[in-house]
């Protein structure tokens, strides 16, 4: 969904700075978008606050004004019944779901431009039971409310404050092969998310 996102805000025209934990990953993507001119690839991490500060000021240097910031982030997790997790296991998914858009959230909402855009991308699973992922129903839910509660904070703010929720599996490049037809695709969702950041930057512009 990341890499969809990119390709898609650079073909909208925007300047993007992709992050990732890994510079292998960053690598494959530049490679694949054959270094367009308006990427820059920065190697972090969201997984505390320290982390999340640290990336807000490397991004900084390369982006002075910052309209928007694109969450999507989620821990690795194998299908099993909720009793099976331990309180680590599960303290341990949540972190990966919930926390790393907090601290997101906490160091790029105050770097924002007026009019920006905070959006975090999350799962339908919030409003179902998920059979051997209850764990994943949990930490979205608690998403929602987080995506929820930053906005009604920031209502009377100059920063737009979004949750797009996918309640579906993704047909991306790891599920391609064996995609059912009425998954949502990883360009659909990056299409959504690119049209909220330039619906808000329309707002912002009509209001100044």
């Amino acid at each position: 969904v990341g890499r969809a996102i990119v390709t898609t805000l650079l073909e909208r025209g925007h300047r993007v700075v992709a992050v990732a934990r890994n510079e292998a990953r960053l690598a494959r993507l530049a490679e694949t978008l054959q270094q367009d001119a308006r990427l820059t690839r920065v190697c972090g991490s969201v997984a505390s606050d320290a982390d999340a500060a640290r990336l807000v000021a490397d991004v900084s240097t390369i982006l002075p004004q910052i309209d928007a910031a694109l969450v999507s982030v989620n821990a690795p997790r194998e299908p099993a019944s909720l009793l099976t997790y331990t309180d680590q296991t599960l303290s341990t998914l949540i972190n990966g779901d919930l926390l790393t858009h907090f601290c997101a959230a906490r160091a790029f909402a105050a770097s924002l431009q007026p009019g920006g855009t905070l959006l975090g991308i999350g799962g339908g699973s919030c409003d179902f039971v998920l059979h051997d992922g209850i764990p994943q129903s949990m930490a979205q839910a608690a998403l929602r409310m987080l995506y929820r509660g930053l906005a009604h904070e920031y209502r009377d703010r100059p920063v737009h404050v979004h949750e797009l929720i996918i309640a579906s599996i993704v047909n991306s490049d790891c599920t391609r092969a064996f995609a059912d037809p009425h998954w949502v695709t990883d360009t659909e969702i990056a299409l959504r998310a690119a049209h909220i950041i330039d619906r808000d930057a329309e707002d912002a512009d009509i209001t100044q």
